[in-house]
C-alpha cells in the first residue's frame, strides 16, 4: 500500500507521541517502584539474613538470601547448600508468610534433601516469626527447624534466631 509523504510524517509523529507517552510512563512507574522500596518499612522485599544456631551445639551462623513477596510467598537459598557428611543437596526453600500485626510477621517454608544421585532422601520444614524494624531495613526473630526423612518422620529439630538487613537498590 501507498502512504504519500504527508501521511508518512504524521505516523511517524504520532508514533514518537505515543514513545514519548509510554516511555514517560514507564519512568514515572519505575520511580514509584523505586519510591515504594525504598519507603518499604514491611517484610516484602529481598533481605540476607544470618541463622544463628544454640551454642551447645557449636554450628557456625549461616547466611540465607530470602524473598518475601506481596502475594504472600517466599523464596529462600541458604548457603553451602550441599553437605558432606552425609552428603546432601538442599534445594531452594518455597514457603509462605502472613503479616499478623504492626512490624510482625510469620512464615512457614520447605526445603527438599536429596542425595548426591538426585534421590529424595527428606525435607527441611522451617516456621517462624520475625519483627521489621522502625526503620524498614532489618528483622529479627526466631525459627523452629525440623528435618524430616521422605516420610515426613521428624529426625531432628530444633530454635534457632535469626536477623536479618534487607537488601537495598545502588544505582551503578
Amino acid at each position: 500500500m501507498f502512504h504519500s509523504p504527508r501521511t508518512l510524517r504524521r505516523s511517524s509523529a504520532a508514533a514518537i507521541i505515543a514513545t514519548i507517552a509510554l516511555t514517560a510512563s514507564f519512568v514515572i512507574a519505575g520511580a514509584s517502584t523505586i519510591n515504594a522500596q525504598s519507603n518499604n518499612k514491611g517484610l516484602v522485599g529481598s533481605w540476607l539474613e544470618t541463622v544463628t544456631f544454640p551454642p551447645e551445639l557449636g554450628w557456625p551462623q549461616v547466611k540465607s538470601l530470602v524473598s518475601y513477596h506481596h502475594d504472600g510467598t517466599m523464596v529462600a537459598s541458604d548457603q553451602g547448600g550441599v553437605t558432606a557428611e552425609p552428603p546432601t543437596v538442599y534445594s531452594s526453600g518455597h514457603g509462605v508468610w502472613k503479616h499478623l500485626n504492626q512490624r510482625t510477621s510469620a512464615y512457614s517454608v520447605l526445603y527438599m534433601l536429596s542425595d548426591l544421585s538426585g534421590n529424595l532422601t527428606g525435607y527441611l520444614k522451617v516456621r517462624g516469626v520475625f519483627s521489621v524494624s522502625q526503620s524498614g531495613n532489618e528483622y529479627d526473630g526466631t525459627s523452629f527447624a525440623e528435618l524430616l526423612d521422605a516420610d515426613s518422620k521428624v529426625l531432628f529439630s530444633v530454635e534457632v534466631t535469626n536477623t536479618a538487613q534487607r537488601i537495598k537498590l545502588e544505582l551503578p
